[in-house]
């Protein structure tokens, strides 16, 4: 059995997982980190707007230097050791203090004051103060420890647990609200506590004999008018110029350095694997992509639950793990990818000047096509790869958050086993039967039946089954782009045009679909801004389809269309007959 094994593919094989347990689960939480460390969704939105633009420039500058020069595998291991040294440095950011900063004030009875910079609009202040709204509500709080309430909790509040303990930095625990007493006055909210529960479950109740005062941070996840009460106070604190801060400008140079360094990895890792597979075997492009696909399964899972089993009795996500899964993976990687047999592409004695033969491509009018539905194809996906999570987080009630992390986690790894894995699998055979352009059209598609199930249910745990709509989405859409771009590709240029194909699903693509999401999801919700996308997917399907009609009207004859190295979308096979003739007749 184990003759039949290619061992000239297993360190590309091993690439292709080791890289994606390295940066799999970082890429996959990083708009969560960068949440919790205090950015907006528009700052967000926009740190993934230049993060595709830095690929659109670095993919095929970097991937045109390995073809002129032939150091891909020198660019390749470089830029491997830029990723593990950036992307753990991530990890040292620290939060921004934006959060919703309460009081936990105990007199007698205990309340919490919650104030704003500026007047409450009145209906946040009926809907809080309505009684009817307490029922069953509680509050996720963290507070600064004195010794002074110390005293109280252990000598009042019945709480054993604090009376030997000497001044800590925090103490967390679950309120409770009493139905009647809350008050309004001036900028402030005055909130009675009914009940206190720490991690033993115990439920107390709070109440002092000496005035006590100290600052808390909350979640209320559970009840609406008590989100948006924080949610006012977070506005009313959080500084216009929020993109000045040292933290976001540190954060998005760090990740500038790390995306770079993806990107170039990501693009000069197929130009070697086509190379190593030659052209008779690259229709197995996808069977070596799969490991990706594995990887990404497995350590999204195993993260998820890392974070959230290392989170217990924490007031946030601690996800220090996964940046030491990642330097771990990163390390391995860069010593398999060492042993890879140095191979340059094929090339021939006298080449064509890149430049050109890009300028000669960009006149034809399938490539055009093709470039209009990677764009579209990119907003898609950055919409999943950016904000997904996000989503989830802003449907989780209290009692999810808990195991969030394991849900998404969950998401990840059905995303990747039951989508991408099995699709990358057969994404030669599929292309084969329903050709390019159909392949394109049900991409995006699935795409708009996808952002239209997301928005219309509110439990993010019924996300899991709409990501076995991920297959016939990204796990279609990349060996779509890839293998069609390599067919386009003429000798000696392949890690530049597929750093050029690349770019413009990242750099133009998905790009402008995190900025427009991100801005969507601050202003109008995660909701509205699912349902744009998915309305905005069905329009580029049909641009699309008028753009295909437009071209079968003008394209009378494919040998009018001249020395492009292209193939005819409508018929895969004559594609590749057309494709070798082309180059036959060139060279």
């Amino acid at each position: 059995m184990f003759n039949n094994i290619n061992k000239e593919l297993l360190p590309i094989k091993a690439h292709y997982f080791l890289f994606n347990a390295a940066t799999g689960p970082i890429v996959t939480f990083l708009p969560t980190i960068a949440k919790q460390l205090g950015f907006s969704g528009f700052l967000v939105g926009t740190i993934y707007t230049i993060l595709p633009i830095v690929g659109f420039i670095s993919k095929p500058l970097f991937g045109g230097l390995a073809d002129k020069f032939k150091i891909h595998k020198i660019l390749f291991l470089i830029f491997q050791v830029i990723i593990a040294i950036s992307m753990f440095a991530i990890h040292f950011i620290p939060a921004v203090d934006n959060k919703p900063n309460i009081a936990l004030i105990c007199n007698g009875d205990a309340f919490v004051e919650v104030c704003s910079k500026n007047v409450f609009p009145s209906e946040i202040i009926h809907n809080v103060i309505t009684e009817t709204l307490h029922l069953n509500v509680s509050c996720q709080v963290s507070c600064k420890a004195t010794k002074e309430i110390y005293t109280e909790m252990c000598l009042k509040w019945k709480a054993s647990e604090f009376c030997n303990l000497a001044n800590s930095d925090t103490f967390d625990f679950t309120l409770g609200f009493d139905v009647f007493h809350d008050d309004y006055l001036s900028k402030c909210i005055y909130i009675r506590i009914l009940t206190a529960k720490f991690k033993d479950n115990i439920i107390h109740k709070p109440a002092c004999e000496n005035y006590v005062k100290t600052t808390c941070k909350a979640t209320c996840n559970d009840n609406p008018p008590f989100h948006q009460l924080l949610k006012e106070v977070e506005n009313s604190q959080t500084n216009t110029t929020q993109s000045s801060m040292y933290q976001f400008q540190l954060f998005l140079c760090i990740t500038i350095i790390s995306w770079i360094g993806m990107t170039v990895v990501v693009t000069i890792a197929d130009a070697i694997c086509f190379t190593l597979l030659g052209n008779e075997r690259k229709k197995d492009y996808g069977k070596q992509r799969m490991w990706s696909s594995i990887s990404f399964g497995i350590f999204g899972l195993s993260a998820g639950y890392l974070v959230d089993t290392l989170s217990e009795g924490k007031f946030e996500k601690d996800y220090t793990c996964i940046f030491y899964i990642m330097l771990v993976a990163m390390i391995l990687d860069i010593a398999v990818s060492a042993t890879l047999k140095k191979k340059n592409p094929e090339c021939l004695e006298i080449e064509p000047p890149i430049l050109w033969e890009l300028l000669t491509m960009c006149k034809e009018g399938n490539v055009l096509a093709f470039g209009w539905w990677c764009i579209g194809a990119g907003m898609c996906t950055g919409v999943v790869w950016n904000f997904l999570f996000w989503y989830t987080e802003d449907l989780a009630t209290s009692s999810q958050i808990t195991w969030l992390k394991t849900l998404q986690g969950l998401l990840t790894a059905v995303q990747c086993f039951l989508g991408e894995l099995p699709f990358n699998f057969i994404s030669g055979t599929v292309l084969r039967k329903l050709g390019h352009v159909n392949v394109m059209s049900l991409i995006l598609l699935v795409y708009a039946i996808r952002f239209m199930a997301y928005s219309t249910i509110s439990n993010p745990w019924w996300f899991l089954i709409i990501e076995i709509l991920h297959g016939p989405s990204l796990g279609l859409c990349w060996p779509t782009m890839v293998l069609y771009g390599d067919k386009i590709t003429p000798p000696g240029t392949n890690a530049t045009i597929q750093g050029l194909i690349g770019a413009i699903f990242e750099g133009v693509g998905v790009s402008s679909g995190s900025l427009i999401c991100g801005w969507l999801m601050d202003t109008y919700g995660g909701v509205i801004a699912f349902r744009v996308f998915a309305v905005g997917a069905m329009m580029w399907l049909t641009c699309f389809w008028l753009i295909q009609a437009l071209l079968r009207i003008l394209t009378t004859s494919p040998i009018r269309m001249g020395h492009n190295h292209l193939a005819n979308y409508a018929n895969p096979d004559d594609a590749i007959l057309m494709t070798m003739s082309r180059e036959l007749q060139t060279y």
